[in-house]
């Protein structure tokens, strides 16, 4: 009967065992790795449209303090304030007619979610603060500027088109001025406006910090 050789059928089995373990270890490296490279090019990207949400927020802010003014000018009015120029009243019922919508950038974040992407931003906290700004703060700008957008054309311009007479190219009669409905009109939307600036007002401040939490997390790749 032929001796068999178990310290060399050991040797070979411990050989075979080391290559499996090392193959699955150097594939596990390699799947790591390109879910590395590929987090690090999801957050380069969300990055970038985060800078270009905050310039369209600083642009909109400015915007919305012009027509708050003209809001306010409006709103005094009807309680007695003058206006030092007739001029300006023709400027201000068109300026409050116009509510710029902010439209973000959502295009890297909505192909992350749509492709079932999202888990590849490792951290916990800072993923759910992205999904957070996109679903909730964002939401809600929409929802402000729909709530705006229908005050303005449900009540502003078809009051202004059936009540405001222009008496020059650039003057119109400030009689509205005293009108009730005008009053309570101008009123409700000197309320909306301004909750719409302070939220307008927290997001950008939402998408400062989490553009800094990114920007944080992408330093230790």
């Amino acid at each position: 009967m032929k001796k068999i050789n178990w310290l060399d059928h050991l040797a070979n089995l411990l050989v075979v065992i080391l290559g499996i373990t090392i193959a699955f270890y150097l594939e596990s490296y390699k799947a790591e790795a390109n879910n590395k490279a590929q987090e690090q090019k999801y957050l380069e990207s969300l990055i970038k449209d985060l800078e270009t949400d905050i310039e369209a927020l600083d642009t909109l802010q400015q915007v919305n303090r012009m027509i708050s003014n003209s809001i306010v000018t409006l709103s005094e009015a009807t309680t007695g304030k003058p206006y030092k120029d007739n001029t300006q009243v023709r400027n201000d019922i068109l300026t409050i007619q116009y509510n710029p919508p902010f439209v973000p950038q959502r295009t890297v974040y909505e192909s992350i979610k749509s492709s079932g992407q999202i888990d590849k931003i490792s951290d916990f906290e800072i993923r759910n603060e992205v999904i957070e700004l996109y679903e909730q703060y964002y939401r809600g700008t929409n929802q402000y500027d729909e709530a705006l957008n229908e005050h303005v054309r449900d009540f502003i311009k078809p009051y202004f088109m059936k009540n405001i007479r222009f008496t020059s190219r650039s003057t119109v009669a400030d009689d509205f001025l005293r009108d009730a409905e005008f009053q309570n009109m101008i009123y409700a939307y000197r309320f909306l406006f301004t909750a719409k600036d302070e939220f307008y007002g927290e997001v950008k401040k939402r998408v400062e910090g989490v553009k800094e939490k990114l920007e944080e997390y992408l330093r230790k790749f």
